[in-house]
């Protein structure tokens, strides 16, 4: 069923109150409905980008995310690290966050060596709430098979119990780029590699920012950026789909749609809601209904959010282009059958903030 996508209103769901005083800079959000109805955003706070003392927090909205709470730490510890994690909501009602920390020897060294393209040592954490949200458990590591892992989405929770969620092993070389599809089943407490979603061949395509979604009926759908490593080249976001609730994958669906960062939902067996960053010339953000069909997708609608031209990144080599975002992560959070909500990180008027817009969907007349 086609349908028509429209933003209703828009929200900032965390903007740094005093910026002439204290420069704190917002990125990396994810959002869900708690057991309780609140909204809780989870997202990073920093004195710059890639600041060494970025930290989560999660911020609150009572009214259906139209207000937001002033943000809390996740927790309170001094390391020197720039965290990020996603909340997803388990079975029993608390609250599981999954990310990962890059470890910082001080507060000047760049997370990538721009002349090595070495990057600092990352470790995947998570942490867990049994209040709604409002206090956490010290963040602690985990490893999956000793792999750097870029956890930069949420999981999700099978109709089973079990939590999958997808990332790619991280490094900046040429080749050896995979997907992971990764499980646990006691909680998150611990993981292990349940399959490989995607390789390219010799490897020199990396699936980053995935993102996944169960579709029902043992169907899972992977959306990633796909960036060639050898060529230094953005590729159109890929999909990958399982019929077995994660073990294995059919061949990835080139979407022809020229983003980087993504986010999907699902709206049905073969149906699904992306949000799209295109940061290359026509630049926006943008929503799509899309239809999956034999090794293909089908638009069914789109609706741009904001783009503009001053908000274009680097693209000449990735390292100039990971320097140069001026928005991301995207994600997607349904409120209602007809309602969603629409989640970023947005540079505006020099401020990294939380963006926040709500949707309608509604079927076409």
């Amino acid at each position: 069923m086609a349908m028509e996508i429209t933003v209703k209103n828009e929200t900032t769901i965390y903007a740094n109150p005093t910026p002439l005083l204290v420069s704190r800079q917002a990125v990396f959000a994810g959002v869900v409905r708690a057991s309780s109805g609140d909204l809780l955003a989870m997202f990073s706070i920093g004195q710059a980008f890639d600041a060494a003392d970025m930290r989560a927090v999660v911020s609150r909205s009572c009214d259906g995310g139209v207000s937001w709470d002033a943000p809390q730490p996740l927790h309170h510890g001094t390391e020197l690290a720039s965290e990020s994690f996603k909340p997803v909501v388990l079975p029993d009602g608390r609250i599981l966050a999954t990310g990962y920390v890059f470890k910082r020897p001080d507060m000047l060294t760049p997370i990538v060596d721009p002349e090595t393209m070495a990057l600092l040592p990352l470790r995947n954490r998570m942490s867990v709430s049994d209040d709604q949200g409002r206090t956490w458990t010290p963040p602690k590591e985990f490893s999956v098979e000793g792999a750097p892992l870029e956890l930069s989405g949420p999981a999700v929770v099978l109709p089973s119990g079990r939590i999958l969620a997808a990332a790619a092993p991280f490094h900046l070389g040429t080749e050896d780029h995979e997907g992971w599809i990764i499980a646990s089943d006691d909680g998150g407490e611990t993981w292990f590699r349940l399959s490989v979603f995607f390789a390219s061949p010799g490897g020199h395509v990396a699936p980053w920012e995935c993102r996944l979604c169960h579709l029902g009926d043992g169907r899972v759908a992977v959306i990633f950026w796909a960036y060639d490593l050898a060529a230094q080249i953005n590729l159109d976001n890929h999909i990958v789909v399982s019929d077995d609730e994660g073990h294995s994958f059919g061949p990835a669906i080139r979407t022809g749609i020229m983003g980087q960062a993504s986010g999907i939902m699902a709206l049905g067996r073969d149906r699904m809601l992306t949000i799209h960053c295109h940061r290359e010339t026509p630049v926006s953000l943008t929503v799509r209904a899309l239809r999956l069909g034999p090794g293909s997708v089908q638009l069914e609608a789109e609706c741009p959010i904001f783009g503009a031209t001053s908000i274009a990144s680097a693209s000449n080599d990735i390292v100039n282009q990971f320097g140069s975002l001026r928005f991301g992560q995207p994600g997607l959070l349904r409120l209602a059958p007809d309602r969603v909500l629409a989640t970023c990180w947005a540079v505006e008027d020099g401020q990294h903030v939380i963006k926040g817009f709500h949707l309608s969907l509604e079927a076409e007349k």
